[in-house]
């Protein structure tokens, strides 16, 4: 039996938009014979490349070192009397060599298909559970545990080759998650799984500025060429091995229906993707970049580093590979050019975060050890150390770092070793020393999944069960101390950014219940702060993180892209710029992970999840409204179950309009429309006639939308 899996949601999208027919996208092709089958996914379905059988491949399995596009077809083979010796690896123990065990069967490369080439097998086993016998032998209960079945890219020597590794980034081919199917036995008849890369996969479109896009792809060398058709007409081709092509001349924020086609020599089509190329768009931009077509990815944060020449690099975090080291010293529009690679260290995966102290960077691993690395020479940087940041905790790592005050200050990771802020001196860079550290047992869930330091003061963001931000004292690193939390209703807080003078802190929301936006505290009296205003690009749309420089807010709002503000008054925000950096057109948390202004050149480096690095520069700068120019609006009591007071004020008499719009944008209630005098004004309204939810209340001034702020409507 023959089976195809989709990979991308975007095939979704693409049906949503157009009516061309084509086959539905793939990854793997697996075959499986005799039937019936005896083996079925030991994986999540929605964790499953391919959920009948769960097979993963390339970086997807442990962090392999093989990228996707190297994957060969292989050939597994059961068989109860034949026996492969095998490395067995510790799911409890950090997956580290547990010793040899055995797989009956055999695992062949096909590459060759006339000479099969015998490959290095491993097992992973959890010493927990009663399962851990050193045998391939996966049970039909879910309640023991996995046995997962790698297959390696080595000749096959009985798996010396992997004595004393761990499981982390070897060079895995395939790893098969797998259990006993209902019903059936293992080795109930001796079987083989043929598993073959599909000629053409991993195809995405990234939209560039002025009207183009990039339409990437990774295709095996059973194809000759890749087409790229817009309503049947080529637009766009090239080897396969190009990696990509540019389209241009689209219209920019459209989206237009692709098919990307993997032809033979012979020109008979071997397969056909679907993708959506949507040109990004941009406001307040003079100018913009982004990385070309690479193999490199799905990535992270972004952090920017200034050699002592004076030379600009972009440090990029690829999620399961390291660290890349491009240079973006050219002129705005120019291509960023990677000059430098680093790899995760063994045994860490899921490289997250960069910040930089001196010429040292630290590269954290959401399982695993911070990572340091010099940068003394950017084209050939170096791993001198690693820092364990949560000792004795099983797969423990780091979510986030922060550099500030000489310290290094860690967060995240696993909640099980109460995943708080820990701090390391940085009077070497190389060789970080732990001076201290906070745990929020005080929390729901006594977790920072994100931290700022501003002077004496810090805040650590608190994302779980609404437990909002801390405000803690870390004048004294070796003993930091609570000082007060601050929250609001159904928060989940990822992370802050204060202004410049300390006053007012900007809190992005990613998981909570009210709302996925920023909002705006004032915290010039600590003891109580106030919530005054918010940030809304999109009511749908999920922000992530921000930097404050100057009198600039930069925000990277995963689908929104790049958000900057101008925050001249601190609580009455302007939005002066966004570029587009994703190509999606759905919500949720693709998109822009971090945004850094570099602090000379004003340029801005920006990491998307998917599209890689952006690199812009903002237009000419206007001229920031003055103080009370812009109405503020605030409403309370908030949640209310009836009576709610509006209150703003204006500088001169106005039209005004206040209307309630729900979260789909509708408009629910016209509360005022009239002429206003100038001063004060705290109207109140009853809405007990409206459903219990979520609202956007939409201040409207001489016909321009100049304010909004969100309430809670309970019953």
């Amino acid at each position: 039996m023959r089976h195809t899996y989709p990979a991308l949601l975007l095939a979704l999208v693409f049906a949503a938009h157009a009516s061309a027919q084509t086959p539905p996208p793939v990854d793997i092709e697996w075959t499986w014979s005799p039937e019936p089958r005896w083996l079925t996914s030991a994986l999540p379905r929605a964790n499953a490349p391919t959920p009948d059988i769960g097979l993963s491949f390339g970086h997807d399995s442990y962090g392999s070192t093989v990228r996707r596009d190297a994957v060969p077809p292989i050939r597994i083979v059961f068989d109860d009397e034949m026996e492969s010796v095998v490395r067995v690896f510790n799911r409890a123990d950090q997956f580290r060599d547990a010793g040899a065990g055995r797989f009956r069967g055999a695992a062949y490369d096909l590459s060759d298909p006339a000479a099969p080439r015998r490959l290095n097998v491993g097992l992973v086993e959890d010493s927990r559970m009663n399962t851990f016998d050193h045998d391939w032998a996966p049970s039909p209960a879910e309640s023991t545990g996995q046995d997962v079945l790698l297959v390696f890219a080595s000749d096959y020597d009985g798996g010396g080759a992997y004595e004393g590794r761990t499981a982390r980034q070897l060079d895995t081919f395939y790893g098969l998650a797998a259990r006993e199917a209902p019903g059936r036995g293992i080795y109930s008849t001796d079987a083989t799984l043929l598993v073959t890369p599909s000629p053409l996969r991993d195809v995405t479109a990234i939209g560039t500025l002025d009207g183009a896009a990039t339409v990437r792809w990774t295709a095996s060398d059973r194809a000759a060429e890749v087409i790229v058709r817009i309503l049947g007409l080529a637009v766009g081709r090239a080897a396969p091995e190009a990696g990509g092509v540019l389209l241009t001349g689209l219209d920019p924020g459209v989206p237009h229906a692709l098919s990307v086609e993997a032809v033979d020599a012979y020109g008979v089509v071997l397969e056909a993707r679907r993708a959506l190329a949507r040109p990004a768009t941009a406001g307040g931009i003079a100018a913009a970049s982004v990385l070309p077509p690479s193999p490199i990815g799905y990535y992270g944060d972004v952090w920017g580093y200034t050699a002592s020449d004076g030379t600009e690099y972009a440090l990029l975090t690829n999620r399961w590979e390291g660290l890349y080291i491009l240079d973006v010293s050219g002129a705005p529009a120019a291509v960023p050019e990677v000059v430098g690679f680093v790899a995760s260290v063994e045994g860490a995966n899921d490289s997250k975060d960069v910040k930089v102290y001196g010429h040292y960077a630290y590269l954290a691993h959401e399982g695993g050890p911070v990572q340091i690395i010099d940068l003394v020479d950017p084209s050939a940087p170096v791993t001198v150390g690693t820092l364990d940041v949560q000792p004795g905790v099983f797969g423990s790592g780091a979510h986030n770092l922060l550099v500030a005050q000489d310290h290094l200050w860690v967060v995240g990771g696993r909640t099980s070793g109460n995943a708080g802020v820990r701090v390391f001196s940085l009077a070497d860079p190389a060789a970080p020393v732990w001076v201290g550290e906070f745990r929020p047992d005080h929390q729901p869930v006594a977790y920072y999944h994100d931290f700022e330091v501003r002077g004496d003061r810090a805040y650590g963001s608190a994302i779980y069960n609404g437990g909002g931000v801390d405000v803690l004292d870390v004048s004294d690193p070796s003993d930091i101390r609570l000082v007060t939390t601050f929250t609001y209703p159904g928060a989940g807080a990822h992370n802050t950014c204060s202004s410049e003078d300390g006053r007012t802190v900007y809190v992005g929301d990613e998981i909570g219940e009210n709302g996925n936006w920023m909002r705006i505290f004032d915290v010039s009296e600590i003891e109580d702060a106030e919530l005054v205003g918010e940030i809304i690009v999109d009511p749908q749309a999920v922000v992530h993180n921000c930097v404050v420089q100057g009198d600039r807010l930069f925000v990277a709002h995963y689908t929104e892209g790049l958000r900057v503000f101008d925050i001249s008054a601190p609580h009455e925000p302007i939005e002066i710029a966004f570029l587009d950096t994703d190509p999606g057109l759905l919500y949720g948390f693709n998109g822009a992970w971090t945004a850094y202004p570099f602090p000379g050149s004003g340029k801005i480096i920006v990491s998307d999840l998917e599209t890689g690095l952006w690199v812009a520069t903002l237009a000419e700068p206007e001229t920031g409204p003055a103080p009370g120019d812009v109405p503020t609006l605030s409403a309370g009591p908030n949640p209310t179950v009836g009576g709610l007071r509006l209150t703003y004020n204006l500088e001169a008499e106005a039209q005004v309009r206040l209307s309630l719009v729900d979260l789909l944008g509708r408009e629910v209630a016209v509360m005022q429309d009239a002429t206003e005098s100038a001063g004060p004004h705290r109207p109140v309204f009853n809405v007990s006639g409206l459903p219990a939810g979520l609202y956007v209340a939409v201040l409207t001034v001489d016909g321009v939308r100049r304010a909004t702020t969100t309430l809670t409507v309970v019953r």
